[in-house]
């Protein structure tokens, strides 16, 4: 929920690599949302869905008149671009059309999507037939859906010059992109090994997702190829039940390690707390460890994709 203070507390502004979401401000209109967002950073993450939806001619052009730099989360309530059910599959990637083409008339560099989510936990498979071990079940039909999306999202991205990146997601068992040993590492992907391929398509590592599956060190130790992107917050790991997205310093994540491998990948940083006073936190925090004074990443703000 957002402060509704109008007043903004002083506060370190951040380097040009990290940026602030528009959920902290979720309750205001955008162009709202994007003034005070830019009191604290250049860089900001608009989640396009509710009063922030880009696909709003009069949110598109608040943000362009705001003269910041844009990544954009794509929705996901309810789209599932690996659902079994090929109609299903479908209208969610022609959403997600629709929101990247929006994205693209206001310069964003980034467009963020969820893979699969299930409702409940896959079943473990019943022979191990695969070549890489996976901790939890999965299901081939999701797998190839996944693919089948995976590679109209790269059409899209090229059409766009909008770079189309995947994130890991929380509560293991329930989705087929949760640890790096679920992405093939950059050689063509073979569905019988179940691994991922997410081909010309970027990665965005979430890593309080990732430190609760326990995977964070096997990102960081071996990052996916086309690693371009993070969602920073923390968590108490394996024992959370949720995804409570805390303050940064108030949990188990190694933000040092985060933040080094993303600035050694040149991918852009956003903290992905959901109010303000979280954000304030984890700001100071960054300040108060020194994280701020490391220096922009050497990321790449091209729109155009190859």
């Amino acid at each position: 929920m957002a402060d509704q203070t109008n007043e903004v507390p002083r506060q370190r502004r951040l380097p040009r690599d990290i940026g602030v979401p528009t959920i902290a401000w979720d309750e205001w209109q955008l162009e709202r949302a994007l003034e005070r967002a830019a009191a604290y950073a250049e860089l900001v993450e608009i989640y396009s869905d509710g009063m922030h939806s880009l696909l709003s001619s009069g949110n598109r052009a608040a943000a362009r008149r705001s003269g910041l730099r844009f990544t954009v989360h794509g929705p996901y309530d309810g789209l599932e671009i690996g659902s079994r059910k090929e109609r299903h599959r479908w209208a969610a990637v022609q959403t997600h059309r629709r929101h990247l083409e929006a994205s693209a008339e206001i310069g964003a560099t980034r467009y963020v999507v969820h893979p699969d989510f299930a409702a409940k936990v896959y079943k473990p498979a019943a022979a191990s037939s695969c070549r890489y071990e996976r901790g939890w079940g999965r299901d081939e039909r999701v797998v190839a859906a996944l693919q089948t999306s995976f590679a109209e999202l790269e059409d899209l991205q090229r059409e766009t010059g909008v770079r189309v990146v995947i994130e890991n997601m929380p509560a293991p068992g329930h989705s087929h992109l949760h640890g790096r040993e679920d992405l093939t590492c950059g050689r063509p992907g073979h569905l019988d090994d179940q691994a991922l391929d997410l081909g010309e398509l970027g990665f965005v590592l979430d890593a309080g997702h990732a430190a609760i599956c326990g995977t964070l060190h096997g990102f960081l130790a071996d990052p996916p190829p086309g690693f371009a992107h993070v969602h920073l917050h923390d968590n108490k790991g394996s024992e959370e039940a949720g995804d409570p997205h805390l303050a940064l310093g108030q949990g188990v994540v190694d933000v040092r390690a985060v933040l080094g491998a993303a600035r050694r990948a040149g991918a852009t940083v956003i903290l992905e707390l959901g109010d303000e006073s979280r954000l304030r936190q984890s700001i100071a925090y960054l300040d108060l460890e020194g994280m701020l004074d490391d220096g922009p990443a050497r990321h790449d703000d091209r729109r155009g994709v190859e």
